[in-house]
């Protein structure tokens, strides 16, 4: 071989590879933009462009860093699901509520049961996001297969995200049922860290001056952080009798102290989920508990809050 022509090549490994190490330092996923190690120490990310599953890793300072790769299957049908049956993969941001075994799979289906292999993580489908959009269905799960090909083809599946066996027995090592997400994109998209810190930087503020109006009971900044079209809680309070609630709430002489720790912070397109542990003391109240609250931006690009969740939590 000519001596230039492999210069030429030796050169051309050289790029690919710094551009790599580059791109890993330089860029990073605009779906990630805070992990904590009590909820988040890892999450998933699953990209159904390339088929391909990522395992990220929380760092100190909240940053993500990828530390494997598996191949994937999804819905036969490209695209976002919107209903029961349109074998589509949902894409949204979603966590682990429960893992179903193989002997149960097989004792609920009998033999087809066979198809989810080893067992299945099930995912919170449909999320305060997807019903906003009034999608439908469920049985949504991260599960493997007894027919492996399936992960070859890419789109084998009735909407569910579906790896290898020995796959996913590694991946259950790093879940914790409620508290691992999992989050649905169709392509990542990676940003500057410039660019990635700004964005964090957004919804950390948001989150600040809702604190703040909160612990001062500053009422209407408070319900500013709230959508007065589409935000619902989970026993079916509109905005309307939120707003009465809170402003009772509010009325009652002193002010709460509330502490908010571990916070992760995750996006796709105009949603954002936040979740974090929140310390509530008041003259009546005393408790620890997580907190969810779902945001989307509205017309004026602003984000706001459409619902919210709140767990008791136990730290120990």
């Amino acid at each position: 071989m000519p001596k230039f022509a492999l210069f030429i090549i030796i050169s051309l490994i050289t790029t690919i590879c710094i551009g790599s190490v580059n791109h890993q330092h330089d860029f990073l996923p605009s779906n990630i933009l805070q992990m904590d190690p009590f909820f988040n120490h890892h999450i998933l990310v699953a990209e159904k462009a390339t088929h391909q599953l990522f395992l990220f890793e929380y760092n100190p300072g909240g940053t993500p860093t990828l530390i494997k790769k598996f191949p994937m299957a999804t819905g036969k049908v490209r695209g976002d699901k919107k209903f029961q049956g349109d074998h589509k993969t949902p894409e949204g941001i979603y966590r682990f509520t429960s893992f179903i075994k193989r002997s149960d799979l097989l004792k609920k289906y009998g033999k087809e049961g066979e198809i989810y292999g080893a067992g299945a993580f099930v995912m919170n489908y449909p999320n305060p996001h997807d019903r906003l959009h009034s999608k439908t269905g469920g049985g949504i799960w991260l599960h493997s297969t007894n027919d492996e090909t399936r992960i070859e083809k890419g789109r084998d599946s009735r909407g569910c995200v579906v790896v290898a066996n020995n796959h996913l027995k590694e991946i259950s090592t790093f879940v914790e049922l409620e508290k691992t997400s999992i989050i649905i994109v169709d392509k990542i998209k990676y940003l500057r860290k410039q660019t990635w810190l700004k964005e964090r930087k957004e919804l950390n503020a948001f989150l600040s001056t809702w604190l703040r109006s909160w612990r001062e009971e500053d009422i209407k900044i408070y319900l500013s952080h709230y959508s007065k079209r589409h935000f619902k809680t989970p026993s079916k309070k509109n905005y309307t009798n939120y707003r009465k609630y809170k402003s009772m709430v509010f009325s009652a002489p002193g002010r709460p102290d509330i502490l908010l720790k571990n916070i992760s912070i995750f996006k796709t397109k105009d949603r954002a989920r936040v979740v974090f542990s929140q310390h509530y003391k008041s003259k009546r109240i005393n408790d620890t508990g997580r907190k969810t609250l779902y945001l989307v931006r509205n017309e004026n690009y602003e984000w706001e809050i459409i619902s919210e969740y709140w767990n008791k939590l136990n730290e120990n």
